[in-house]
């Protein structure tokens, strides 16, 4: 199976346990809001790593406003796989959507443009709308590039986007000279 297959799989998979959890607690009657945009208000947080959407606000017993995250397990069939493109290799292991862990060797090139990424695919400025599905198609958070010495990485949370902005995302470190990428869980 092609990577852009097992990303699509692994996406659906979760987005349809979003979609249903949603909408079993708005059948229950609460008043709910899916991926609501939220700006931590920590100045020590660095721009865009300070957004994220909220899975689901919903009204707490006591009337006040209660964050919930939706979590799924990584599929136990999942079978960890390699993929070569030449200049570059992924290697794919069981992940979930909402929390996948991006590894690659190298420092990046530029970590402006990363963050130029992540903020177009968060809709900081809410441009993207809602799609026919209910759903904003926007990556929910992502932590600031770190490192191990060895091996830079982040992780993230791809909510509702598309499969194509892990590919995006994949082909963004290859072009800043990534020669091996590792998707794993977070």
């Amino acid at each position: 199976m092609g990577i852009e297959a097992v990303i699509a799989a692994e996406r659906q998979r979760y987005v349809d346990f979003y979609a249903e959890t949603k909408a079993r607690l708005t059948a229950s009657g609460s008043d709910v809001v899916g991926e609501l945009l939220i700006s931590i208000n920590n100045d020590e947080i660095p721009y865009p790593y300070r957004y994220v959407r909220a899975d689901i606000v919903s009204k707490g017993d006591d009337g006040a406003p209660q964050l919930s995250e939706v979590r799924i397990d990584t599929d136990p069939a999942f079978e960890a796989t390699g993929y070569n493109f030449g200049a570059f290799q992924v290697e794919v292991y069981p992940f979930t959507w909402c929390s996948v862990q991006v590894v690659f060797d190298k420092p990046p090139k530029s970590e402006s443009q990363i963050e130029d990424w992540i903020t177009r695919r968060l809709d900081v400025d809410d441009r993207g709308g809602t799609g026919l599905d209910g759903l904003s198609g926007a990556v929910h958070s992502f932590s600031p590039v770190e490192s191990n010495g060895e091996w830079w990485f982040l992780t993230a949370d791809f909510g509702t986007a598309p499969a194509d902005a892990l590919i995006e995302f994949i082909e963004l470190l290859a072009s800043q000279g990534m020669s091996k990428i590792v998707l794993k869980a977070g």
